[in-house]
């Protein structure tokens, strides 16, 4: 017989043990007929298996014997103690030495973890007659007993019974696999295409149902008629169609609006987990929220996070909700974020959201010491608007009523408008004014500035006009009387020159990737623009006069004054042109002192002060202030640093973190780069908001009232963020569909 070398890990070696005779004839259980075998599991420790059925030997035999191998470097559960000695199984005895010194793998032994013993695979499964090797064999002392039931006539039996029945199971069961893999594979084919569909249609916000949802008809919605148009030119969909599509309630197709909601849903959720990871990954934030009722009266919350990325980019994301303090924390709690790190916060005027001590802003900063209330920018710049003309000249709100009575008059029917403008060379149409948004005004003044002569004369026809009602000629002639007026030309020149600038200004304001200091330096360059124009009364004077029809003197006053009276050039400037300009002044002053206050915190990431006792205070009362963010020899940092980028033509903190980033510095300037990332992460105006509100419009509109809370939310973030749907993989959004829940058909 075969040689074996000493097996087993010993300790104290003593005498040996009797063993019983573990060789018995006996003969295989006889071949029976296959049965499928899916979806059963069998323990991978053959202890535990009990009492064998036929679908377990089926299944056994289908896996193999090398699922049940259980090797290991060593085997502490097959300790055999005889009191001055203990043995262990080890991986030599698992093994034939050939006569030819070759080493082969027995692959027939496979071993129980639990009970520390080896039984033979083939034996255990088709013997009918019992021996050591189907009960359980032991003893590490004898191994030569491996190899005398190696070579038995019943072990020889039982492997070729194994032999053939492995050959016809592993028959059934691979046309079983690849009769379920087809069937995989053909679902989600038509998965794919499904998502492909709701992609499509939620990134452009259009509406998914129609009145019926009826293959064929031409009242089915977007959903079902997008699908329809793919299956002219797919086959493969055409013929799912044919087969699923008509068979109604009880058949499953994953066309229904079921599965869809649940799609939309389902991807929704991706979306703002996809948020919630660069959020994460960024640490630290803003919230930006604002609301507005959408057409069913309901109040809808919408939630702006802006952070910047590795690379220094600015990022703002948008999520939609429902409802102010507590809401905004639950938000940041269900995104797994932690409060700590948010850092800024900003939103309309509304008292709700800013109010001092009431406002959402005055309870957020009392969870969250470290975040800062930055008012909108955007906001803030429309309310100067609105408090210099409402609140301070009447002269000024009479313009912008006399605008808004031409496109009244001109727009009241088809007819009326063709009438005025035909053949006239209008540059520009007229404008209806916008009660919300102040700077829009610049449309309505630089239509009338670049037509004034022409929209005059063009009423002034209608006016005498005798095929035209008599109403409407008197107010198209009062209309024409005020724009003959120097006063309403001089106005009309003054205010396109300041809605012009505020209008440039505000739209930069309005970019997602404006930052504080760019902010403050827009808000200070457009009051010295104001300013300056204290000087400039004459010239635009002039340039009315130049206005052909326009007369050249103002109307006389015809009330009684006790003061001086002045010459009616002089009373325009000093009551209107003045006031105007005044008031400007001193809101802009005030809106400016909100953010100035906070670039001061800032200020020495960026300015050229190299001082370093300057230096060392400044960026003292910064770590102070971040205490658990910025090291305390932050200062010491901040002087090398201002050093390195001495050079850099441009200091505005997104090119010097870009800079940080591009050259590997993280880890040289560590609390420069967290401080850098902070102040880019502060918020300046919630205009990604105001967007989100335009999306919301498109996707419950009068149309879609009855919409559920939870589909809107889902599609209006897929809306939204449309970029990072069309970044989604259908393959991952049909394995999460798939196993979302148990489903009657098999995806994978």
């Amino acid at each position: 017989g075969t040689s074996f070398p000493p097996y087993g890990d010993e300790e104290d070696l003593g005498e040996d043990e009797d063993v019983r005779d573990v060789v018995n004839e006996d003969t295989s259980r006889p071949d029976v007929p296959l049965k499928p075998v899916d979806h059963f599991t069998l323990s991978t420790d053959p202890e535990l298996w009990g009492d064998l059925t036929e679908l377990m030997i089926e299944l056994a035999i289908s896996k193999g014997s090398a699922a049940y191998h259980n090797r290991a470097a060593k085997y502490p559960a097959s300790a055999q103690d005889t009191g001055m000695k203990k043995r262990f199984l080890t991986n030599d005895l698992l093994q034939c030495h050939l006569p030819n010194k070759q080493v082969v793998s027995r692959d027939w032994l496979i071993y129980s973890p639990s009970a520390g013993m080896v039984y033979c695979f083939a034996c255990k499964l088709l013997s009918l007659q019992q021996n050591a090797f189907t009960s359980g064999y032991a003893d590490w002392k004898h191994p030569e007993r491996v190899s005398a039931h190696e070579k038995s006539a019943s072990h020889r039996e039982s492997m070729l019974a194994f032999l053939r029945r492995s050959r016809n199971v592993g028959t059934v069961d691979a046309l079983l696999r690849q009769q379920r893999d087809d069937e995989a594979k053909y679902w989600r084919e038509v998965l794919q295409r499904v998502v492909a569909v709701i992609k499509f249609l939620s990134v452009r916000g259009l509406a998914f149902r129609g009145e019926d949802e009826l293959l064929g008809s031409l009242r089915n919605g977007n959903y079902l008629g997008l699908l329809e148009l793919i299956a002219e030119f797919d086959p493969f969909l055409k013929e799912h169609l044919e087969k699923y599509g008509q068979k109604g309630r009880g058949t499953t197709s994953y066309l229904s609006s079921t599965v869809c909601d649940e799609l939309i849903c389902l991807m929704g959720e991706k979306v703002k987990r996809r948020i919630a990871s660069e959020l994460q990954h960024a640490k630290y934030f803003s919230i930006i929220t604002d609301s507005t009722p959408d057409m069913s009266h309901t109040d809808q919350l919408t939630f702006i996070f802006r952070c910047v990325s590795d690379e220094g980019e600015v990022v703002e994301r948008t999520h939609t909700g429902e409802s102010l303090a507590d809401c905004v924390v639950k938000m940041i709690n269900d995104l797994e974020l932690d409060l700590s790190n948010c850092r800024g916060q900003s939103y309309d005027t509304a008292s709700n959201m800013s109010g001092k001590y009431n406002g959402l802003q005055a309870h957020l900063k009392k969870r969250i010491p470290l975040i800062h209330y930055v008012p909108c920018a955007a906001h803030s710049l429309n309310l100067v608007g609105v408090n210099s003309i409402e609140d301070s000249c009447p002269h000024a709100r009479n313009f912008f009523d006399l605008l808004q009575s031409l496109y009244v008059f001109c727009a009241k029917s088809t007819h009326r408008w063709d009438k005025i403008f035909h053949n006239t060379d209008v540059i520009r149409t007229l404008k209806p004014l916008s009660n919300t948004r102040w700077t829009c005004r610049a449309d309505s003044t630089k239509a009338l500035k670049e037509n004034y002569k022409a929209i005059r004369e063009a009423l002034g026809r209608f006016s005498i006009d005798p095929e035209e009602k008599g109403d409407a000629r008197r107010e198209a002639r009062s209309l024409c009387t005020q724009l003959d007026k120097l006063e309403t030309a001089v106005m009309t020149n003054v205010w396109d020159s300041i809605l012009t600038r505020f209008k440039a200004t505000t739209e930069t304001l309005q970019k997602h990737d404006i930052t504080l200091d760019n902010a403050e330096r827009l808000l200070e360059s457009l009051h010295s623009y104001v300013a300056s124009q204290r000087d400039q009364f004459e010239k635009y004077e002039n340039a009315a006069r130049d206005i052909e029809g326009v007369t050249h003197l103002y109307e006389e006053e015809t009330k009684r004054v006790k003061k001086r009276k002045y010459f009616p050039d002089e009373s325009g400037e000093m009551e209107t042109y003045n006031v105007i300009l005044d008031k400007l002044l001193s809101c802009l002053a005030k809106r400016i002192g909100a953010y100035t206050e906070l670039n001061k915190l800032f200020i020495v990431l960026f300015n050229n002060d190299t001082d370093c006792d300057s230096v060392h205070k400044c960026a003292a009362a910064l770590s102070s202030k971040y205490s658990d963010d910025l090291d305390k020899d932050f200062g010491e940092e901040l002087i090398q640093f201002k050093t390195f980028v001495q050079e850099e033509k441009t200091r505005s903190p997104k090119i010097m973190l870009q800079l940080l980033h591009r050259h590997g510095l993280q880890t040289t300037f560590p609390s420069v780069f967290v401080a850098l990332r902070i102040f880019l992460t502060l918020p300046v105006t919630n205009a990604e908001g105001e967007r989100s509100f335009s999306r919301l419009k498109r996707v419950k509109n009068e149309l879609r009232t009855t919409m559920t809370q939870k589909r809107l939310t889902a599609l209006s973030l897929l809306t939204i963020e449309s970029d990072l749907v069309k970044e989604m993989n259908i393959g991952d959004v049909v394995d999460t569909f798939a196993c979302a829940k148990s489903r009657k058909k098999q995806f994978c």
